[in-house]
């Protein structure tokens, strides 16, 4: 399988077994190729290639998305090294969408990365802009409300 658009390879390729895993409530089960405390936003896993995608939202002011990527980006460095010495093809996106709705170029880069390219690309990351800026809308909102609690635990 090919991209969607121009023919570029994509890292999804070569196989039909992807397993998603999306760490909701704190849930996310690390698969069982190393064995770690962290827990990406995403995973994606594929056993017949052998192949694990980690991925990290971050939803930071638009002025901070290159410290918050070098953040996450150091963060699991580690994590994906260890992937790749138990023999896996491991790849990391830490992706940035401002919490205005600026997407960073690092989600337009996984996206083309996993095959997603034109119009296709295009919508995606029109989407993922909105939902952030709407997320970070309602938790203004939420922050002016009366029945708001701030959490004290930092």
């Amino acid at each position: 399988m090919k991209g969607t658009k121009g023919g570029h390879p994509s890292i999804l390729d070569g196989t039909n077994d992807w397993e998603l895993r999306a760490d909701l409530m704190k849930q996310l089960q690390f698969p069982d190729i190393v064995h770690t405390t962290l827990r990406p936003d995403i995973v994606m896993v594929s056993g017949k290639t052998k192949k694990i995608i980690l991925v990290e939202l971050t939803v930071p002011w638009e002025e901070r998305c290159t410290q918050a990527h070098e953040r996450k980006k150091a963060k699991y460095e580690d994590l994906v090294q260890e992937c790749r010495e138990a023999g896996w093809r491991a790849w990391y996106y830490s992706i940035e969408v401002g919490c205005r709705g600026f997407p960073a170029p690092s989600l337009g880069k996984m996206f083309q990365d996993m095959g997603i390219e034109g119009q296709a690309r295009k919508l995606a990351i029109k989407k993922v802009s909105q939902a952030a800026e709407r997320s970070s809308s309602w938790l203004w909102l939420r922050s002016n409300a009366s029945s708001w609690k701030p959490s004290t635990n930092g």
